[in-house]
């Protein structure tokens, strides 16, 4: 058996696990996201409102059609008949 490694069982693997590292690295991103959350609710109207925002600089930014609708000229002059 001397060529082939030693492979430790389950016990002696759950030996060697450091829990108060796990336990600091789930305590650090617990704490990461409990400060990502109110991020999140406070940034989500925003981006709502900067879709508003795009939608009405394109409107403001298309180009308008100033044509004016030709329409026949009322004047108050007198119609002579002959």
């Amino acid at each position: 058996m001397y060529p082939y490694p030693y492979k430790p069982g389950l016990l002696e693997m759950l030996k060697g696990i450091k829990w108060g590292g796990i336990l600091d690295g789930t305590q650090k991103t617990l704490g990461v996201i409990n400060q990502a959350i109110p991020i999140v609710y406070q940034v989500k109207p925003m981006v709502s409102n900067m879709r508003s925002v795009f939608k009405i600089a394109n409107m403001i930014n298309e180009p308008t059609n100033n044509s004016v609708p030709t329409t026949p000229k009322q004047t108050n002059n007198p119609v002579f008949y002959l």
